[in-house]
């Protein structure tokens, strides 16, 4: 049966009332297009038409879903929500992260959503790795997104006149690139959206924060802050209960809460965890391996086996470490085994104390290469003293997709003895497990207090071994 005119008129208007809803709407846009519903809290982020954004936020809180619908929604209406868009018919978004891993993960979350929306997929112009081009609804221009790296330099954000900038888990990038960064959309008055788990109160991410609203009136940015515990699907799930129960006090407040924390005394500074975090593994001719291996104590703690390569110019790569809560002897000593197969190492140090001991035993029965260490005060400080070292000398490349060594490494706090002996303090319900392996394994590359790395301008030039070094103060000054 034909339907009346009355019945099509009302049929559009439905549609073109849908359709300026969605305008308006990321969030009905989502549940249209996408159908996808996104969770009460992040339609508030979603849906806000500030133009600077920060969503701080624990794990799993949706942070990249809701942030992939924003950025679909823009793409795809960029016409009605920038006029630079409009007159030059091409909007560009640009997805920064450390990491080009980390990008990809809302990029992919990005394609994907789009890929499967029957009506947008028809839209689609350009589809990589890297690069998304959708064109407009009323096909009268195109949007580009670009997934990049910002790595240790920035150099590949350059060259862009973005209209929005994304940069995702933005506590990890360097502050001078996003000081270098933000200026390229001001010409387009871009729109810019931070998004990150807190990491310590030093940093953009941590400076922005600072100066935002609610908690400042007079804030540029708007900050949206979620809890894990606020996503009602995990907020009742046995096994994030029982992952919660595992975390120490300082990693809850930080990566569940959503809090920074603050780090001012850290045994080894933020700016060089960035660095290290950021930096790429490029060896100088052959390379080494070893093994740092601390040994649960008690319930909380977890056996922890560090791999690190080491190449011929002593700079440090942590391979692999893995971690496991029981301390079983003969269990141990056989993952040993397992790693011994998979990598040739040549030393293995362990925290000979307590448990420890037994596991040097029997090593040294099955005739590994393991060499014992006892954690007085004296030892640990001259062990994170040459770790501190390591890390100041940029020397050392540490995991870029799972943060656990990092974050234990910036909850190490310093202090000194009445004799002005470095004392790493650990605070109260935090656990230094990743940390101790990685010291120790960092063993087979001892730095020392008479290694003199420390380049100062003011000093004369000396020769050692027919190599011409800068003397300086060495680890003693850097430390106290």
């Amino acid at each position: 049966m034909a339907r009346t005119e009355k019945e099509i008129i009302e049929k559009r208007e439905k549609m073109l009332n849908l359709v300026a809803e969605m305008a308006k709407s990321p969030s009905k846009f989502s549940e249209v297009m996408l159908e996808h519903e996104l969770f009460d809290y992040n339609k508030k982020y979603v849906d806000s038409t500030e133009r600077f954004i920060i969503y701080r936020s624990g794990r799993q809180a949706g942070k990249t879903m809701s942030t992939a619908v924003k950025a679909i929604h823009w793409s795809f209406f960029a016409p009605i929500l920038s006029k630079d868009a409009r007159e030059k018919k091409e909007g560009v978004v640009i997805i920064a992260a450390p990491t080009q891993n980390q990008a990809s993960i809302m990029f992919d979350r990005i394609r994907t959503l789009v890929k499967n929306s029957d009506f947008l997929s028809k839209y689609i112009i350009r589809n990589t790795q890297t690069e998304l081009w959708v064109q407009w609804l009323n096909k009268g221009g195109v949007t580009k997104i670009y997934v990049r790296a910002t790595g240790e330099t920035g150099v590949t954000l350059r060259g862009y006149s973005p209209h929005v900038i994304i940069a995702d888990e933005c506590a990890f990038i360097k502050r001078s690139i996003m000081v270098a960064f933000l200026p390229s959309g001001m010409a387009t008055q871009a729109s810019v959206w931070l998004t990150s788990t807190p990491f310590g109160k030093q940093g953009y991410f941590y400076e922005a924060s600072a100066n935002s609203r609610p908690k400042m009136e007079d804030g540029l940015w708007r900050e949206f802050h979620v809890r894990s515990i606020d996503n009602p699907k995990i907020a009742n799930d046995p096994i994030f209960i029982e992952q919660v129960r595992q975390l120490s006090q300082e990693e809850y407040t930080q990566e569940v809460e959503g809090e920074f924390l603050d780090i001012g005394d850290s045994l080894i500074p933020f700016d060089l965890l960035m660095a290290a975090y950021q930096r790429s593994w490029k060896p100088k001719s052959g390379t080494r391996y070893y093994m740092g291996l601390d040994v649960a104590r008690s319930g909380r703690d977890e056996t922890v086996f560090m791999i690190i390569e080491v190449d011929d110019d002593n700079n440090i790569r942590v391979v692999e470490y893995q971690k496991e809560s029981q301390s079983n002897l003969v269990d141990v000593v056989g993952r040993i085994g397992e790693f011994m197969t998979k990598y040739p190492l040549e030393t293995i140090f362990i925290d000979e104390t307590g448990l420890g001991g037994g596991v040097v035993d029997l090593a040294r029965r099955r005739e590994y290469p393991i060499r014992g260490i006892t954690f007085s005060l004296s030892e640990k400080s001259k062990m994170y003293s040459n770790i501190r070292m390591i890390f100041e000398n940029k020397k050392i490349v540490v995991p870029q997709d799972d943060k656990k060594l990092l974050y234990q490494l910036s909850y190490l706090k310093r202090e000194y003895t009445e004799e002005g002996k470095l004392k790493v303090k650990v605070e109260e319900g935090t656990k230094d497990d990743h940390a101790d392996a990685l010291a120790l394994a960092c063993q087979a590359v001892n730095f020392g207090d008479g290694w003199y790395y420390v380049l100062d301008d003011d000093k004369e030039n000396v020769t050692d071994k027919g190599k011409k070094w800068k003397t300086g103060d060495g680890w003693k000054a850097l430390l106290g």
